[in-house]
C-alpha cells in the first residue's frame, strides 16, 4: 500500500470543492480534521473511503459527516 496524501495535497484537492463557509477549516485543519471534512464532500485521501470510515459525527458542525 502506498503512503497516504500529505495534508497540503489533499487540501488543495479539497479548496476546490468545499462551501464557503467550510473554506476556513479546508485551509487551516490537518489530519483528521481534513479527513472528516473530505468525507463531507465525499473526496477521500485515498479515492474511495476506507472500511469502517463512516457513521461518525463531523465536531466542526455537529452533524453526520
Amino acid at each position: 500500500m502506498s503512503d497516504p496524501e500529505p495534508d497540503d495535497l489533499f487540501r488543495a484537492r479539497l479548496l476546490r470543492v468545499v462551501d464557503e463557509k467550510d473554506r476556513h477549516v479546508a485551509q487551516v485543519g490537518v489530519g483528521a480534521q481534513l479527513d472528516r471534512l473530505g468525507r463531507k464532500y465525499d473526496v477521500f485521501r485515498t479515492g474511495v473511503p476506507l472500511k469502517g470510515f463512516e457513521g461518525f459525527q463531523d465536531d466542526v458542525t455537529g452533524d453526520d459527516a
